[in-house]
């Protein structure tokens, strides 16, 4: 007679069960959804839940719960086009992904640019995730330029432009309770005044217009909040129940 090997998982006190999947399902490192050669490859492998979440409706459930909520994503868009596999049928930011988008409540965001795929694209389905689902971390670095975009001249203007408008309310939508913006090392002198305050170190400027710190590291935390004050629409949003008449 074949021995019996399963165990009985779902007997198990809820807490119990919550603590064996926070060990099994969240991880120290970010989450990788999408990665432009940018990182190394995570060490976290995406079968490792997927096989927990199939195991039925309920394992689903519970695991599912924890794994959104509990761990960091990372979308690396720093290539020069939004990869077709992450608009396409199925894709994070399809319409079929919206549910699982929406679970999500801490993201980085790596970006070339901020232009018409933010606005169109990216902006869109962020405010959503705010909105109508669970996100409220979100750290947003900018840069470096992708090698496609290497020969543009710098806009000094992009800041005044829809998709950075865009980008700048979604920064300060009051439901998100930690923003981070940074921009790498060479960046829009335009950022320049907006540098957090920290180790000093040597700015300047080159032939094509472009800050370049010296002796920084990589990337150089802006104070988005002077940044909408100074450059936003001037529309502010507000939790319902705040509004005052």
């Amino acid at each position: 007679m074949a021995a019996n090997n399963s165990f009985p998982f779902f007997d198990l006190p809820a807490e119990l069960r919550s603590a064996i999947l926070t060990e099994l399902l969240v991880s120290n490192t970010s989450i990788i959804l999408h990665d432009s050669t940018f990182f190394s490859r995570p060490l976290f492998s995406p079968a490792s839940f997927l096989n927990v979440f199939l195991v039925n409706m309920q394992m689903y459930q519970e695991a599912s719960a924890i794994f959104y909520s509990q761990n960091r994503f990372t979308l690396n868009a720093h290539s020069h086009r939004l990869p077709v596999h992450l608009t396409s049928r199925g894709g994070f930011l399809s319409e079929e992904g919206q549910d699982a988008r929406r679970r999500i409540r801490s993201l980085n965001l790596y970006l070339t640019r901020v232009g018409g795929e933010f606005e169109r694209v990216l902006g869109p389905a962020l405010s959503d995730m705010v909105l109508n689902g669970s996100l409220r971390a979100l750290g947003l670095r900018l840069g470096p330029p992708s090698a496609l975009g290497a020969t543009r001249a710098p806009d000094p203007d992009m800041v005044q432009r829809p998709p950075f408008q865009a980008l700048l309310r979604l920064l300060a939508d009051p439901y998100l309770e930690k923003v981070e913006l940074l921009a790498w090392k060479v960046h829009l002198t335009v950022f320049c005044p907006f540098h957090r305050k920290g180790n000093p170190s040597i700015e300047s400027v080159d032939d094509s217009g472009l800050a370049i710190l010296r002796n920084n590291p990589s990337w150089v935390e802006l104070d988005w909040r002077a940044m909408v004050e100074v450059y936003g629409p001037g529309e502010k949003i507000v939790r319902v129940g705040e509004r005052k008449y």
